[in-house]
């Protein structure tokens, strides 16, 4: 992709920009102040500004009057910067003159633009808002939430699927709150977490005196979501011998508790599950039961990986920041940092960033402001080493401390979760 970086003082150099026919229907979805909005691209220049005179206005202070110009070329968009006081950049580049692809993110001041080919759904009815509790103002994600809320007023299962670390959870308390159920309890169970002699006791209950330590009657997670929902946590890793009645218990037949003689209760919750894994893989390798995908399969929402929705990358950090506030003081981003986080991929999506983020700000000392070259040494820092002493048994231990909640238990022992999750395999 030709490109040109711009130097403290500007040449007249030009860039060779591949000269094709226009081709598709593009448009700029613009984050900025005022949330998301999508803007359709003509062969025409198209002006980005704040000005009122722009063809595309941005209430966004750090952003010109006349920042930049947009225009289709051939199977990708030119960004020709226009002057700017702080910038036009292409992922981590300061360009005077640019030539993007479909997903590139271009960021402005404190805004960001990504260019995109329009899939159809432009001229139906525009999505609702975003979720209170999900960060991300993207149109995918308030389509995301637009899903949520429609779902939210079932009671038959959600499968969530999305990579480690996109807030799987936080859409499974959206369901919740923002359904019928939303003032009974919600139940949060991590399938990795639990012993496995003790599943079906954690889900299902147990009677004093059923097994070796169950010196008292234990209600289940089951009981305990009465009314309400119990979120299943990477329920791909649940072992197979307690698949059985976890499809008992969705299809609406009695849940009876270990040791119990006898007949059990049907259980009013709404199940929602999630998995970082494709749960067809496992059914294929015989991990899973393929009745039980197929009773949990019954909605699934899809939570996309930051890499596919950049433009929430720079509201999100700065919603990132003022949660650490407290432990690193308070930071503010520079356009080019920002220009640095939506260039980078993020594996570990927003729990990386949250790592980054603190380290960027520790790497600043007493300084207020967070640049570019503060991200890059935070990005290839190696991860923090394993608190001294967290042994497998210490994990286990820190993991009943926060109520089997393993991201809080990852977080509280300064370790990914993927890493914190390794601790407890047997």
């Amino acid at each position: 992709m030709p490109s040109s970086i711009e130097e403290p003082q500007p040449s007249s150099t030009t860039l060779e920009i591949p000269v094709t026919p226009a081709t598709g229907n593009w448009l700029v979805e613009l984050q900025d102040e005022l949330g998301a909005r999508q803007r359709p691209l003509a062969k025409d220049r198209v002006v980005v500004g704040t000005s009122s005179r722009a063809d595309i206005v941005v209430n966004d202070p750090t952003v010109s009057s006349r920042h930049c110009a947009l225009s289709v070329l051939g199977d990708g968009v030119v960004i020709e910067d226009l002057g700017s006081r702080n910038g036009t950049f292409v992922g981590s580049a300061r360009v005077r003159e640019a030539w993007a692809r479909a997903g590139a993110a271009v960021s402005i001041g404190h805004s960001t633009l990504v260019v995109a080919v329009a899939d159809g759904r432009e001229a139906a009815s525009p999505p609702g808002d975003p979720l209170e509790a999900v960060s991300g103002r993207s149109i995918v994600m308030r389509r995301l939430a637009d899903q949520v809320r429609r779902l939210a007023r079932h009671a038959l299962p959600v499968l969530v699927a999305g990579e480690s670390g996109t807030g799987k959870e936080l859409i499974a308390r959206a369901l919740h709150k923002e359904g019928p159920r939303r003032t009974r309890p919600f139940v949060a169970i991590n399938v990795t977490a639990l012993p496995r002699d003790l599943v079906e006791s954690e889900l299902f209950g147990h009677e004093r005196g059923s097994f070796t330590g169950a010196h008292a009657r234990r209600l289940g997670a089951f009981a305990e979501a009465e009314g309400g929902t119990l979120f299943l946590d990477e329920v791909g890793d649940l072992p197979l011998d307690a698949q059985p009645k976890l499809l008992r218990a969705l299809d609406g037949y009695e849940v009876r508790r270990v040791g119990s003689s006898g007949s059990g209760a049907r259980a009013d919750v709404r199940v929602v599950a999630a998995t970082h894994a494709p749960l067809e893989q496992r059914v294929t390798a015989g991990q899973f039961r393929r009745d039980l995908f197929h009773r949990l399969e019954c909605f699934v929402i899809h939570v996309p990986p930051l890499r596919e929705r950049r433009g929430d990358i720079a509201a999100i950090a700065r919603e990132l920041l003022r949660q650490i506030a407290p432990q690193v003081g308070h930071r503010t981003l520079t356009t080019p940092a920002l220009a640095r986080l939506a260039s980078h991929d993020w594996p570990g999506n927003v729990r990386e960033l949250r790592n980054v983020l603190c380290r960027a700000a520790d790497g600043t000392g007493r300084a207020g402001s967070i640049d570019a070259s503060h991200i890059d040494l935070a990005i290839r820092r190696d991860q923090a080493p394993r608190p001294c002493g967290l042994t497998p048994d210490a994990a286990r231990a820190l993991l009943r401390e926060h109520g089997g909640n393993l991201s809080a238990s990852a977080r509280a022992a300064g370790m990914p979760r993927t890493s914190f999750r390794k601790l407890l395999e047997p």
